[in-house]
């Protein structure tokens, strides 16, 4: 048995140091969580083309340009929405990914609370708590009693 020294303490944890680190496992939502980062960004570029569009319009200016940027950016949007929810979140990051992409692509508005209609109440639920916002505004009596 080696006396402990110093100096083999230091060999020690040098070699400990310089040992190879085991590669991270990926993260099991890592493709819907990187689909949901271009999510936002696509949502700002389509905002900010349709902000553009108007003021050009409000102008009078051609605003030829600013409208195809923004139909660009919509069909962007379709396709990555289509691909996000054809996959199953199996981590609250990925669900977070989902219910972002559905916060900023269908909730202006598209979101029905017909009366007995639990599923857009559910899903108003499901939104506002995993990205931890305040429920809508136009979430009907019957559904935030029920709630």
């Amino acid at each position: 048995m080696k006396t402990m020294t110093r100096r083999f303490g230091l060999q020690i944890i040098a070699a400990t140091a310089a040992a190879p680190v085991a590669a991270a496992a990926p993260h099991p939502d890592a493709e819907l969580i990187e689909l949901g980062r271009q999510f936002v960004e696509f949502g700002r570029l389509r905002d900010a083309a349709s902000e553009e569009a108007l003021r050009l319009y409000e102008m009078g200016a051609d605003n030829t340009a600013a409208e195809e940027a923004f139909d660009g950016t919509m069909d962007q949007l379709r396709t990555i929405f289509a691909r996000m929810i054809s996959m199953r979140p199996t981590t609250i990051e990925g669900m977070r990914a989902i219910a972002l992409a559905v916060l900023h692509f269908e909730w202006g508005g598209n979101v029905e609370y017909g009366e007995g209609a639990i599923e857009g109440a559910a899903l108003a639920v499901l939104v506002a708590g995993l990205l931890d916002k305040p429920l809508p505004d136009r979430l009907p009596d019957w559904a935030a009693a029920w709630i």
